[in-house]
């Protein structure tokens, strides 16, 4: 930096010191009496100082890893068109200032709305990208413009911010924001009259925003000033469609948001013209904090079923507040169709939220034909990235093929963005949706063909094609058939991780290892004998046709067998993807046929990297794994004259063996045990094994042996096991230093998953409908239970303790910025995960990796420090693995 810059920078972080002295709200201008009386209540800055650019990795930006904070951070800093800043991207290694203006600005009453376009055309974008690939067209900078309130009184303002991670508003952070611009749960903020500081920090990420052409950032941003209170986003209406006079399903949910400072409770959700019966979903008042979005779900059923126009009446009180009850009233007109077309039918997601799919049964004419068997399997089609369900585009994309002998099924994965790409969170909605089909077939009294939802053909195009690998690498045993179509592989194959900030080789291997479960190119075992067509346009620029290619020879490498058509100067997307003539035979093939499972082969492999999310392969199912942060794997020599299989493990504790797919019979030779052991039709449950640590393998119960000191079932994987929840999540404050970041939480987990949570000041009692628990903490002695025996605790006074896989209790002294994410084990199979900070910056950076965007990679723990702001995962002083027992394991990360 030049000596001008330095004495810039000087003079820019006293000031900064004095600011922070004297008050937060001073970054707040009054206004001049001049602008008082503008007619606009609001309005969004058109000039905008910009900052950048900076190098950033793919979903690095969740870790921090923000050059500027070693310097104070970007609100430390005032515009000075001098001042030069060390970067890695353009040439001299130097950014300065710039200017931009919005390329819209409409004010109009009380609402306005800005958008931005940055680009920096200045760096050599091609060249980076020659080296580098798409990870060198990823990169940071940060943008200030103002929000302006011509009013005469503070007002609730609802704030927008689309394709926004992280932004600040008068020197207070907010993470989170709508990177995938969902819209779903804004930020309630109450501001003052006068001029407010917006500091927007911009990422750029080629998965949400391309690869192709000069690389810029387009971010939006819109506020509106709101009356407070309840408002129901009646336009995020679910709502299940109307078919042949009968309701597709009896669930619906509506948003509710409350845009005021005291708490809401809805007390009931009512008919107002008696045309149906309608009735909350829950028990009891549902409460709603100030600035919190809650799905508000409900049973529904008709009377009058061809009534054109439905209104519902919602009653709440606003807590503090005497008076009778308010109401908010919606009304819809319902889709009407013939059964027989494609249409959204509702039903409960694992989590607790009203979800939908698109369904369409099986058509009329191949009952008349008597073409198919009277059971059918179900065609999944799964979505690509940024699209509904129940959007043309998807659910008419088989409408040229109407009479397979199949039920076809859209799901949605909760979101366009399925959610987490299909995993966890995405892949509970696919399952949650298959099994609802024998309840829609009661629901409007199907008198069709049945539904064999344990028999799957999966296909599904871009981010719907890696859900395709998903499912086949870790439901096997459900699978006739697969069609992956211009799908990726993995994240990491996807855009590659090469521009993260630079970081201890242990801890980067344990931000891949938290991922091992989505890297396909590992888990290609699985699936050997599953018959599988892969298509591709070789000219996708969206996702390179190398991700089929690669697939496509590793699958051969195993043994598998797999057709590959790529497509002569296609692109990523076209009218027809997924029905060309390819497609068309191989569904009419193994559809139309009444094929059943594929035949087990002889010789076959399991890959597991979390047994949590993995479904059985020939009906053998781990449970769990000796250590965590590697792959298990279980060899399978079948024996066909004596019924006899031969295993060989590695890195598997625990599994079991359903009777039901081989019908029983079978003896198992385990890693050359002298003693075969017996599965038979007897055993109602299959048969379980454990290794003992004397190294033999023993028979073991399949359903006993869990407790709360076993780490089992849904509490398996990294920080993401907590979107296995079996009902909604309970975000926990302790005190006032607890509650806005509490709040935070629950607003990304439903802009990002449409999850539903409770803010709660105490753990709640276990019960039906009980799911897991997010603990917010603060402080050198924070109210945390203590398990025995569990490694993780905050010693008062002191600091945080860890104690390692041989023993030894590791302590990080209470620092500034000092904070921590762990995971813990609740009764039932549920999880708590602890989010603790020392200080506000320490609760604040912990909180940042609760799970939210794909590929950020977070193990079972993090010890993180404040340094994780500017260097990213290298400022992390512990992250690593839980084992079965939930001890430490030996490969996780201490410093």
């Amino acid at each position: 930096m030049s000596t001008q810059g330095i004495y810039a920078l000087f003079v820019h972080c006293l000031l900064h010191i004095q600011i922070v002295q004297a008050s937060m709200t001073s970054m707040m201008v009054p206004l001049k009496d001049g602008n008082a009386h503008n007619d606009n209540l609001i309005n969004l800055s058109l000039d905008w100082e910009v900052l950048g650019p900076f190098q950033i990795g793919t979903r690095e930006a969740t870790w921090g890893a923000d050059p500027l904070e070693d310097q104070g951070g970007f609100r430390a800093l005032e515009y000075d068109a001098h001042a030069e800043f060390r970067s890695s991207l353009p040439s001299n290694g130097t950014v300065r200032w710039s200017r931009f203006q919005s390329k819209e600005v409409d004010s109009i009453g009380n609402a306005s709305k800005a958008s931005l376009t940055v680009s920096f055309p200045a760096v050599d974008w091609s060249f980076l990208q020659s080296v580098y690939g798409w990870a060198a067209l990823q990169f940071q900078a940060w943008a200030r413009g103002t929000i302006t309130i011509n009013a005469d009184q503070t007002n609730s303002i609802v704030l927008y911010v689309d394709n926004v991670l992280e932004f600040w508003v008068d020197g207070k952070s907010y993470f989170g924001g709508d990177f995938y611009s969902y819209r779903r749960a804004p930020l309630i903020l109450h501001l003052e009259p006068g001029h407010h500081r917006l500091d927007v920090r911009l990422i750029r990420d080629v998965r949400a925003m391309g690869g192709t052409g000069e690389p810029n950032i387009q971010v939006r941003i819109e506020a509106h000033v709101s009356s407070g209170g309840l408002t129901v986003v009646d336009d995020k209406l679910l709502f299940p469609d109307i078919v042949d006079g009968k309701l597709s399903s009896t669930l619906a949910s509506v948003p509710v948001r409350n845009e005021g400072s005291r708490w809401i409770q809805v007390l009931s959700v009512e008919s107002v013209d008696d045309l149906f019966f309608v009735s909350m979903l829950e028990n009891g008042p549902f409460s709603l904090a100030p600035g919190q979005t809650r799905p508000l779900a409900f049973n529904i059923s008709l009377r009058v079923p061809m009534a054109q126009l439905f209104s519902f009446r919602i009653q709440y009180v606003i807590a503090h507040v005497h008076g009778e009850h308010l109401t908010s009233v919606i009304s819809l007109r319902p889709t009407r169709l013939s059964i027989y077309e494609p249409h959204k039918f509702t039903f409960l997601h694992s989590g607790g939220i009203v979800s939908y799919a698109i369904l369409r049964p099986p058509s009329p004419n191949i009952t008349s034909l008597n073409t198919c068997p009277k059971q059918l399997p179900i065609l999944l089609n799964l979505h690509g990235a940024g699209l509904e369900a129940d959007s043309d585009q998807v659910r008419h994309s088989l409408d040229v093929l109407p009479d397979l002998c199949t039920w076809v099924l859209f799901p949605t994965g909760v979101t366009p963005w399925s959610g987490d790409d299909w995993h966890t969170w995405g892949f509970a909605d696919v399952e949650a949706a298959v099994a609802a089909i024998p309840e829609w077939i009661a629901a409007v009294s199907w008198n069709g063909p049945s539904v064999d939802i344990n028999r799957w053909l999966v296909g599904g195009h871009s981010n719907g094609g890696q859900g395709t690998w998903y499912a086949l690498t870790h439901q096997p045993d459900k699978i006739v058939a697969a069609a992956p179509v211009s799908g990726y592989s993995s994240i990491q194959k996807y855009i590659p991780y090469s521009f993260w900030h630079e970081a201890d080789p242990r801890l980067t291997s344990i931000i891949h290892a938290s991922m091992n479960s989505y890297r396909h190119e590992l888990l290609v075992e699985n699936f050997a004998g599953i018959p599988v067509l892969q298509q591709h346009g070789s000219a996708d620029d969206n996702v390179p046709a190398y991700h089929s290619r690669r697939l496509n020879q590793l699958i051969s490498q195993y043994g598998g067998s797999s057709q590959y058509v790529e497509l002569p100067k296609l692109g990523h997307w076209f009218d027809g993807v997924m029905t060309t003539a390819p497609l068309r035979g191989f569904y009419e093939h193994y559809l139309d046929r009444g094929q059943d499972l594929p035949e087990l082969p002889m010789i076959f492999s399991i890959v597991i990297a979390n047994p949590g999310d993995m479904g059985s392969r020939g009906g053998i199912m781990v449970d769990q794994l000796m250590s965590p942060d590697q792959y298990g794997r279980i060899h399978v020599e079948r024996t066909a004259s004596s019924r006899v299989w031969i295993l060989k493990t590695c890195n598997i504790l625990r599994f079991h063996v359903s009777h039901l797919l081989q019908g029983g019979g079978i003896s198992l030779q385990i890693d050359e045990s002298p003693d075969l052991f017996l599965v038979d039709e007897t055993q109602e449950d299959g048969a379980g094994f454990r290794k003992s640590r004397d190294g033999i393998w023993r028979e073991s119960d399949t359903k006993g042996w869990p407790s709360v000191k076993e780490r089992h079932g849904r509490q398996l994987g990294a920080l993401n096991a907590l979107l296995s929840s079996q009902a909604r999540f309970s975000v926990v404050t302790n005190g006032d230093g607890t509650h806005n970041v509490a709040l935070q939480i629950s607003r990304n987990l439903f802009q990002y998953y449409a999850a539903d949570s409770t803010v709660v000041d105490q753990i709640p009692k276990a019960s039906g409908n009980s799911g897991n628990v997010i603990n917010v903490l603060f402080g050198p002695e924070p109210k945390l239970l203590r398990l025995d025996s569990y490694p993780i605790s905050i010693e008062h006074g002191s600091g945080i303790s860890i104690r390692d896989a041989s023993g030894v209790k590791a302590i990080y002294a209470f620092e500034k910025g000092l904070g921590a994410v762990f995971l813990r084990p609740m009764p039932e199979e549920r999880l708590e995960l602890v989010i603790w900070g020392l200080d506000e910056s320490g609760l604040r950076q912990a909180a940042r990796l609760v799970p939210m965007l794909t590929g950020v990679g977070q193990g079972d723990f993090v010890i993180v420090s404040k340094r994780c702001l500017w260097t990213g995962v290298q400022g992390a002083l512990a992250m690593g693995f839980l084992d079965h027992t939930w001890n430490v394991t030996k490969a996780s990360y201490l410093a």
